[in-house]
């Protein structure tokens, strides 16, 4: 007679819930002298293995290489899916820098936090 064991099946967690890219502290923008030096930064920034990024971003092993040692041009049509794998915003942040933007997640409240701080400033007056 056997006897048969009940078996569970174990979860996997291959589909992490994707985290929302954050803001780069400026001083760590201000080392990046080009966009590749952003997108270098925004790559060591996630302590995801290069592979890891260069099969999620559909680029290939070789090419993504090239790309490490400034050899060969970073797709500019990966740049969204980068920020997103890498969790932050280091290349877009830096061109806003460089072009004399200032990036708001929500401009609204971003707008309302300012006019908070001058009505409580003007109120401890």
């Amino acid at each position: 007679m056997q006897v048969q064991q009940a078996q569970t099946q174990r979860q996997m967690p291959f589909l992490a819930p994707a985290r929302k890219p954050a803001k780069v502290d400026g001083a760590l923008l201000r080392t990046c002298d080009t966009m590749l030096d952003a997108i270098h930064l925004c790559i060591h920034l996630s302590k995801l293995p290069h592979y890891a990024i260069a099969e999620k971003l559909g680029v290939d092993r070789g090419h993504w290489t090239r790309i490490m040692q400034s050899q060969a041009h970073f797709p500019t049509n990966k740049m969204k899916l980068l920020m997103e794998v890498c969790g932050n915003y280091a290349p877009m942040q830096w061109l806003a820098t460089q072009t004399g933007f200032e990036l708001f997640e929500d401009a609204k409240a971003q707008r309302k936090e300012e006019l908070r701080r001058e009505l409580e400033a003007l109120e401890a007056a």
